[in-house]
């Protein structure tokens, strides 16, 4: 089993977990969801052969781009390759 962790925006209301919870059950492999209207975040375990990427498509399709904020293994996605100061990354 595989976990992704997801930041999911434009989530506004009940019926946005709603439909994002039924765009990422429809992808195949997908065994449970948990979305999170506070933290604007998804948690979604299954068994991905093809990664984040079906599941990004279908909320992207649904109007809720998404990115990933974990990978598969659990390790912190960097979404900058470097910081400013060109070092290890202080300002966050």
């Amino acid at each position: 089993m595989e976990t992704i962790h997801l930041k999911v925006s434009g989530m506004t209301c009940g019926s946005c977990v709603k439909h994002v919870e039924k765009a990422i059950n429809a992808i195949a492999g997908v065994h449970k969801v948990a979305v999170i209207l506070e933290t604007g975040t998804a948690i979604v375990e299954g068994e991905f052969a093809q990664g984040a990427t079906p599941i990004l498509a279908a909320l992207e399709e649904d109007g809720y781009p998404s990115v990933v904020i974990m990978d598969i293994q659990g390790d912190k996605e960097s979404n900058s390759s470097s910081c400013k100061s060109g070092g290890s990354c202080c300002c966050h």
